[in-house]
């Protein structure tokens, strides 16, 4: 990801780029959406794993709805941010950790939700390989949210609005390429079909978040 979740694109302006405040509409009420079916789908559980936690901004929402919330990420700047968040609830913790790697940092089944959203899933180098990491530490369901193909024009206003210089887009497969070393895919429901079934998974209850971000259950099968 080069510099990108180090925050060079934004300076001292703030991580825009995971500060709904300045999305467009679409985004917004994708934001909204997503944040009430996590909620749903975490309530009850007793762990609960972000994959990708970036700045923490779902913590407040979800903490209080769990006894144990940890965080995963690898830039220093979204450890900072999340960790200044999780100040505020003694149940989180942000861990520094590949998410290629997570059964390293974790055990078989510890947690019993886990969740990879806002496109986590599409900025890794290899999505089956942190899928099948998520499936060997998680008990029950996995949530994810990724872009959603046949949406570039509305990815590349989100890119503008937010302040995201883009080098290049491949229109044909829908991956965007920052300046400074964001690497973002899109897919449909067939890509993510294909991908839970190569990583031991089913996909349960797809839907469409504000026309422009895909959500899926991912079960172990």
């Amino acid at each position: 990801m080069g510099n990108f979740f180090e925050g060079k694109d934004f300076n001292k302006k703030g991580f825009r780029a995971l500060i709904p405040r300045y999305y467009t509409p679409k985004y917004k009420k994708y934001i909204s959406e997503e944040t009430k079916l996590l909620k749903s789908g975490v309530k009850g559980a007793n762990r609960i794993l972000e994959a990708g936690i970036g700045n923490g901004r779902l913590i407040r929402f979800l903490a209080p709805l769990t006894k144990e919330m940890i965080g995963v990420d690898n830039a220093s700047l979204m450890l900072s941010q999340s960790r200044e968040t999780a100040k505020n609830f003694d149940n989180v913790k942000i861990v520094r950790g590949n998410l290629e790697k997570l059964d390293k940092l974790f055990s078989e089944k510890y947690f019993d939700v886990s969740f990879c959203v806002w496109n986590t899933l599409g900025n890794v180098k290899d999505e089956i390989i942190v899928l099948k990491k998520l499936k060997k530490i998680t008990k029950g369901k996995i949530f994810i949210t990724v872009f959603k193909k046949g949406t570039l024009n509305e990815r590349n206003e989100f890119y503008e609005k937010i302040g995201v210089r883009i080098k290049k887009v491949d229109k044909k497969n829908e991956v965007f390429y920052s300046e400074t070393g964001l690497r973002s895919k899109a897919y449909n429901l067939q890509d993510i079909r294909k991908l839970a079934a190569r990583s031991g998974l089913k996909v349960k209850n797809p839907k469409i978040l504000a026309g422009v971000v895909l959500y899926a259950e991912l079960n172990s099968k």
